[in-house]
This record gives structure tokens, C-alpha cells and sequence, in this order.
């Protein structure tokens, strides 16, 4: 169940995260940190999978932070996040033993 919930909330993540612009001209004298950016989608999806809310928007730490990056970002939360719930649900599974 954690699986699917996991896999719906990436898909709920990655819209509004990669149609948000990020032009230079809108992180005016901040500079742009792509770790801060990273951590900061991690947590928003975290939240969202442990609370069931959606991500309405970019975490302000992603602002300067180029859409591809963002998307690329948004591939490799999912891929941990589902990696980490499979293993989660593989380890419950109990063996067959003859």
C-alpha cells in the first residue's frame, strides 16, 4: 500500500514542481543552492507520503534552481522513495520454507 501511496504523491510532486519557471530574474540577489533544493524536495515528499497532503509548489529553497535540475531531483526522490517502501514491504514478507 505504502507503494502506490508513494508512487501517486511522485506523480502529484511533479507537476507543479517542473511548471514553476525559475529565470534568473526571479531569484534576483539570491544565489541558487541545488543540495538545499534537493533536501528540501525530500522532505516535502516525505511529509506528503507520511501526511497524505499534496505539494502545491517549489520549496523556496528551489528558487534559481533550473526546471531540469528540479526534474531530474524529482526522478531520484521517487526512485529512493519507492526503493525504500519495496524494501519496507520485502522485508514483511515472510519466506516460504519447504
Amino acid at each position: 500500500m505504502r507503494i502506490r501511496t508513494a508512487a501517486a504523491i511522485a506523480v502529484l510532486l511533479l507537476a507543479p514542481l517542473t511548471a514553476c519557471s525559475s529565470s534568473d530574474s526571479d531569484s534576483g540577489d539570491t544565489k541558487a543552492d541545488p543540495s538545499a533544493c534537493k533536501a528540501a524536495m525530500a522532505k516535502q515528499m516525505k511529509d506528503a507520503i507520511e501526511n497524505g497532503a499534496t505539494a502545491d509548489k517549489r520549496p523556496t529553497e528551489c528558487v534559481g534552481v533550473d526546471d531540469k535540475t528540479v526534474q531530474r531531483y524529482v526522478g531520484e526522490i521517487t526512485k529512493e522513495e519507492l526503493g525504500a517502501a519495496v524494501d519496507d514491504e520485502l522485508d514483511k514478507l515472510e519466506t516460504a520454507q519447504p
